[in-house]
């Protein structure tokens, strides 16, 4: 008799997928306002923007320009352990993050917090808690065991949501993700909802890397699966945050965590945080040619990646800035990166993943290689956003104890990668064979 239900559960699961996998609306382009919006945040700050970035040839060498760090903290709560901040331009001109703090990762009395940089004060609020165990508990009238990874978004009408992990039995890899709504800039937020990303058990699906917008204002959010398997998929949701559609981003056991840059309305590139058990430990690709429906697979970027997170913006200029741990193994050391775009005659009319420079360092922002100290400083889990006028955050996770922000000026930042750009070698990356993800 338990083969005969075993059976029938199963047959039920998998009619449940099917129907699930082919009840979905058309799929639609990436929004095209995430180009048109990064554009008008550059001319919006004042400062000078090329009129075609790709074919303008770099300036003559400036004087020396020094990138200018604004180093600030998130208000200490008092918890011993705090991780996974993220933040989000506010309709005023502040911005909010979010993070969880208690004892220790996925303890009981882990709680969401949030806090509001003031841009006139220059300094953050005091903390407020967004959500608990009990609260979510209730909420989404289940039993919650942890909390964790809370990421913002803002949909279409402009209403902000905070989407998180919740776990109720066992570890990270048994997480599900739900959402709540605020009409007020993050005062209020409405009672928790859990997002189905899956028919068999809901399990296994968690988000770290910022959303971003289709064409027909339904978002998309880069999500990640880790259980038996590890890779990364893109959720489709309606703008009130219910599942309509998801698609694989990459195969096999070992991604993690994407983030995705937009080239235009049909393509764009994700990279990746691999948890690779072997092989080389560098940060994993993958491109679109068709807003997100299918992902192909492309060889990793020639640079370290510890198994740690990473997080990246497109400036108004496309140029493009990715945070991440720059070794082999351990999180103790932090880089700022960028890649500019270039004419590349032979691929003009391709991707723009072709017509990217390589990846260039141009700053560290934690460095404890030489430090003596074992285990050394922990900097992980970084986050960047860019408000409208070009002003770019950068928050991580400081020692597991703190979170640290940097904020980098429009002008400033600006000169500093116009110098970096001029210093760099351009090198065409060389074609490759890629394998289509279905």
């Amino acid at each position: 008799m338990m083969r005969v239900l075993a059976f029938i559960f199963l047959v039920v699961a998998i009619a449940m997928a099917y129907l699930q996998l082919n009840d979905h609306p058309a799929w639609s382009d990436f929004a095209s306002t995430v180009n048109s919006q990064s554009v008008s945040a550059g001319q919006e700050s004042g400062v000078e923007q090329p009129s075609n970035p790709v074919l303008k040839k770099p300036p003559a060498k400036p004087t020396t320009v020094v990138l200018q760090n604004q180093i600030d903290w998130l208000p200490d709560t008092g918890r011993p352990s705090v991780h996974a901040a993220s933040l989000i331009p506010l309709k005023d001109g502040n911005w909010r993050a979010f993070w969880f703090a208690g004892s220790r990762e996925g303890a009981a009395d882990v709680v969401i917090q949030s806090a509001v940089w003031d841009g006139n004060a220059k300094q953050w609020g005091q903390p407020s808690v967004v959500l608990d165990r009990e609260s979510a508990q209730q909420g989404l009238g289940r039993y919650i065991s942890k909390l964790g990874n809370p990421v913002p978004m803002r949909n279409i009408n402009g209403q902000l949501q905070l989407y998180f992990v919740a776990v109720s039995i066992g570890g990270w890899a048994g997480s599900s993700i739900s959402v709540m709504k605020s009409d007020d800039e993050g005062v209020n937020w409405s009672t928790p909802q859990r997002l189905v990303t899956t028919p068999l058990l809901n399990l296994s699906t968690l988000v770290k890397g910022s959303g971003l917008l289709f064409a027909d204002g339904s978002i998309g959010f880069p999500v990640y699966h880790e259980w038996i398997g590890k890779y990364g998929e893109l959720l489709r949701l309606n703008p009130s945050g219910q599942v309509l559609d998801k698609r694989r981003m990459t195969s096999g056991r070992g991604t993690l965590q994407p983030i995705v840059f937009i080239d235009d309305e049909k393509h764009a590139s994700a990279y990746f945080r691999q948890a690779r058990s072997s092989g080389a430990k560098q940060i994993a690709v993958s491109h679109t040619a068709d807003a997100g429906r299918f992902w192909h697979l492309a060889p990793d970027l020639p640079v370290p990646n510890p198994n740690a997170a990473i997080t990246g913006v497109e400036l108004g200029d496309r140029t493009r800035l990715m945070v991440f741990n720059d070794l082999e193994h351990g999180r103790h050391r932090l880089v700022l990166a960028a890649s500019w775009p270039q004419l590349n005659t032979e691929n003009a009319s391709q991707a723009m993943k072709g017509n990217y420079t390589p990846w260039k360092v141009i700053q560290v922002l934690e460095d404890e290689s030489a430090s003596q100290s074992n285990p050394k400083e922990e900097f992980s889990y970084p986050y960047m956003s860019m408000n409208k006028q070009g002003q770019v955050f950068l928050l991580y996770t400081w020692n597991r104890k703190r979170i640290k922000s940097i904020t980098w000026d429009t002008g400033n930042l600006s000169a500093y990668l116009r110098q970096a750009q001029l210093e760099s070698t351009v090198i065409t990356e060389p074609s490759v064979e890629i394998k289509e993800v279905k």
